[in-house]
C-alpha cells in the first residue's frame, strides 16, 4: 500500500491571525498552484495540499482525504477559537464539504464555498442506466487497454485507479477513452503536463467524484459557485448558484468574478465575527 503524505499548509503570514481562517483543497491533491490566482486576490487563503502524493492519490477517496484534512486543520485550529471557512473546486469542493461534516461539533464552520461539482451526480446516474459492455464489446478494448499499458511508464498509477473504479466507470472508461483514443493512446508520461499524465489526473478526479456522494445535509452554510462552462451542461441546476460569467471549468480559479465572491463572503463572516466579539463585551 502506498504511504499517505502528510497535508502541508501554503499560507501567507496574515492567514495565521485573520479573524476567520480559510482552507482551500486541490482537486488534484498535490497541486496547490491551481489556487495561485486565487491566493493572490485573497492573501489569507491557506491551501492544504500533499506534494509527492500522485500514487497514493490514483487508490485515494474523498472520504479518507478529508479525513486527513480534518485531522491536520482541527491541529492547527484547536486553540485558536476562531470560525472557518472552507473552500474547494472540483474534487476539492467535494473534500471541503466533507471536511466540514466531520469538523462541525468541534468548530464554528461559518461558510462552504463549493465551485464546479453539477456534474458528478449526474454523470453517476447516466453511469447506473448505462448498459453493461458485454464479452464482444469488453475483450478486445480490455486486450487494447493491456497493450498500452505494457508500453506506459505510468502503469502502476493507471492500475490503481483502475482497479478503484466501479465495473460501470470501468465500462464507461473502455467506451469513452480506450475506444475513442484507439492508437493514438498517449504514453508520454509521467512528466507533469504530458498528454498522458493530464489524461490520468482527468480520469481520477472524474473517479473521485463520481464514488462521491454529497450528505443529503451539509452542516454549514453553502455558497455554490458554477463557471459559465458548466452552467451550459444539459440538464445541470443553475438555482441558487452564482454562475461565473466567461468562465469555463479550468479557467474559473482564475477569474476575477469569482476572487471578489469569495472576498465579499470572507468580509460578510469576518464583521459577523467582530460584531459577536463586541456583543460578548458589552453583557
Amino acid at each position: 500500500m502506498t504511504q499517505q503524505p502528510q497535508p502541508v499548509f501554503e499560507e501567507a503570514a496574515i492567514a495565521a491571525s485573520a479573524p476567520v481562517a480559510l482552507y482551500a483543497f486541490p482537486a488534484r491533491a498535490w497541486k496547490r498552484d491551481e489556487y495561485a490566482a486565487l491566493q493572490d486576490a485573497v492573501p489569507v487563503l491557506t491551501v492544504v495540499s500533499e506534494p509527492g502524493s500522485e500514487a497514493a492519490w490514483a487508490g485515494d477517496s474523498v472520504d479518507a482525504m478529508a479525513e486527513r484534512y480534518a485531522r491536520a486543520i482541527a491541529s492547527r485550529e484547536e486553540a485558536k477559537g476562531r470560525p472557518i471557512a472552507l473552500f474547494g473546486w472540483s474534487v476539492g469542493a467535494l473534500v471541503a464539504l466533507e471536511v466540514a461534516r466531520l469538523l462541525r461539533e468541534r468548530f464554528d464552520i461559518a461558510w462552504v464555498g463549493a465551485v464546479d461539482i453539477a456534474a458528478y451526480p449526474q454523470m453517476r446516474a447516466a453511469l447506473a442506466g448505462a448498459p453493461a459492455l458485454d464479452a464482444a464489446e469488453r475483450d478486445p478494448l480490455d486486450a487494447s487497454l493491456q497493450q498500452w499499458l505494457a508500453r506506459s511508464a505510468m502503469r502502476d498509477l493507471w492500475q490503481q485507479t483502475l482497479g478503484r473504479m466501479a465495473r460501470a466507470h470501468h465500462d464507461m472508461f473502455l467506451r469513452e477513452v480506450v475506444r475513442a483514443y484507439g492508437a493514438s493512446l498517449p504514453a508520454d508520461g509521467p512528466a507533469a503536463g504530458s498528454q498522458e499524465h493530464t489524461l490520468w489526473s482527468r480520469v481520477n478526479c472524474l473517479r473521485l467524484g463520481i464514488a462521491h456522494v454529497v450528505a443529503d445535509e451539509v452542516p454549514a452554510p453553502v455558497r455554490w459557485w458554477m463557471s459559465q462552462e458548466m452552467s451550459a451542461s444539459p440538464g445541470v441546476p443553475t438555482a441558487g448558484v452564482e454562475v461565473i460569467a466567461g468562465s469555463d471549468h479550468m479557467g474559473v480559479l482564475a477569474d476575477r468574478a469569482l476572487h471578489a465572491a469569495v472576498l465579499r463572503e470572507l468580509e460578510a463572516a469576518e464583521t459577523e465575527e467582530k460584531q459577536a466579539g463586541v456583543r460578548i463585551q458589552q453583557n
